[in-house]
């Protein structure tokens, strides 16, 4: 887990929680919507949020999902300008809210913080340019393996790895229809890439996943 939170010294964590302001929502609750004003950052103390771009009525894409101790929407609190997407609880989620102003005085007074804050902006900017590339160039198998991988985040301490999100969320990640995403992970459970438990993804050893997106 990459918490900003735990990960820095006594001192500044106690600032942070002491500062921040706690919220609970509801799965399915909107916690701020596209184009407005960025007038907090949220840090997930517990629970699952989703970053939603609608393309179009009917059509959507999940930019980025987040979990406990991740924070996000980070640019648009730096420059004051506006949410650039839709953030949903996926699950009942309490967030630590930092007002804007809160923010920017503890990058001003905090290195420690301001660093942790730029390398978080830094992995949200590979994820961004992985996707589009993703979507761009990859056949919808290995759109869905890179959705994968990514979920498990490259830790393979945790195989096997339990994917709880549901076929919606993963084909919105990918950039493809639900019933394609429901073929293709049939095939990949076929090829026995992955296995299913109870309806769940698991996948069991990511580095066979990576073989196949690298050829």
């Amino acid at each position: 887990m990459n918490s900003l939170i735990q990960n820095v010294s006594s001192e500044l964590s106690d600032e942070i929680r002491s500062i921040g302001h706690v919220r609970s929502y509801g799965e399915g609750a909107e916690i701020f919507a596209a184009g407005e004003p960025a007038g907090f950052l949220p840090i997930v103390m517990s629970g699952r949020v989703k970053m939603v771009k609608f393309l179009e009525p009917g059509k959507e894409i999940i930019a980025g999902i987040f979990g406990e101790g991740e924070v996000f929407a980070i640019p648009p609190v730096i420059d004051g300008g506006n949410y650039p997407a839709t953030a949903i609880a996926m699950d009942p989620t309490k967030l630590l809210l930092l007002d804007r102003v809160d923010f920017l005085r503890l990058m001003n007074d905090y290195p420690e913080f301001r660093g942790g804050i730029m390398a978080r902006m830094c992995g949200v900017m590979r994820d961004q340019v992985a996707m589009i590339q993703n979507l761009a160039t990859s056949s919808p198998e290995h759109r869905i393996i890179n959705v994968l991988i990514k979920l498990v985040n490259g830790d393979a301490s945790a195989m096997p790895f339990k994917i709880t999100l549901r076929r919606e969320d993963i084909a919105k990640m990918a950039g493809l229809t639900t019933e394609t995403t429901i073929r293709v992970i049939r095939r990949l459970s076929d090829k026995q890439l992955i296995a299913i438990d109870r309806g769940k993804i698991v996948v069991g050893d990511i580095d066979v996943l990576k073989r196949v997106v690298e050829g």
